[in-house]
């Protein structure tokens, strides 16, 4: 058992040392035509902000009004990148258990994170759980378009495909996981990329206003 566990922690710590690197590549792919999702999820959000899935900082810059601003990440090679931390806390944490005290934010954000949590479900009641009444959750994620066949192309590769990007599940119905959010108002939108076209994804962006 022990020599089981040696070797889950080794294969993770690679896969987390690969995902880093990769990381920064995707996101410059596509930097300049994804300004506009990271400009909604940032814009509106005010007061103290917690970002889950922070990755390398790349929404840093974009958040303008904020009290206090939390970047958390399961990571470590990710948060390590991160230079501006005059600006920012830097949590090292998993989504479905958040070292928050209840209502404990004004805004929260995830950015391309759903894909990759380990329980949907937990992450969202921890959500609720530190996010305070009228606060707002702000959305940007990646789903799966309705097609069969993609579906089952894309899932012979999807083992290989998640070691190398940090967990993320690139046929998960985000839409259907938003939607069971119950705690608050949804607003959603839609919106077509070159990256995620290939992939046969679309990205889905919007808030929850929690009641």
């Amino acid at each position: 058992m022990l020599q089981k566990i040696t070797l889950y922690k080794f294969l993770n710590i690679i896969r987390n040392k690969i995902f880093a690197f990769i990381y920064p590549l995707i996101n410059n792919f596509v930097s300049e035509e994804n300004k506009l999702l990271r400009n909604y999820v940032t814009d509106r959000t005010s007061g103290d902000i917690l970002e889950i899935g922070a990755g390398d900082g790349e929404n840093i810059n974009y958040y303008k009004n904020y009290n206090n601003l939390y970047l958390m990440d399961n990571n470590i090679d990710l948060l390590k990148k991160i230079t501006s931390v005059d600006k920012c806390t830097l949590i090292l944490a998993s989504s479905d258990y958040l070292p928050f005290k209840k209502s404990s934010f004004d805004s929260i954000v995830t950015s391309l994170v759903i894909c990759s949590v380990k329980d949907v479900g937990k992450t969202f009641d921890e959500l609720n759980r530190v996010l305070k009444s009228k606060g707002k959750y702000f959305f940007w994620e990646h789903t799966i378009v309705n097609n069969k066949i993609i579906y089952i192309i894309k899932n012979i590769f999807i083992f290989i495909w998640k070691f190398f990007t940090g967990g993320c599940n690139y046929n998960i119905d985000n839409i259907l996981n938003i939607k069971s959010i119950k705690w608050g108002k949804l607003i959603i939108y839609q919106k077509q990329s070159r990256l995620v076209k290939l992939l046969g994804l679309y990205y889905i962006y919007g808030e929850i206003y929690k009641y």
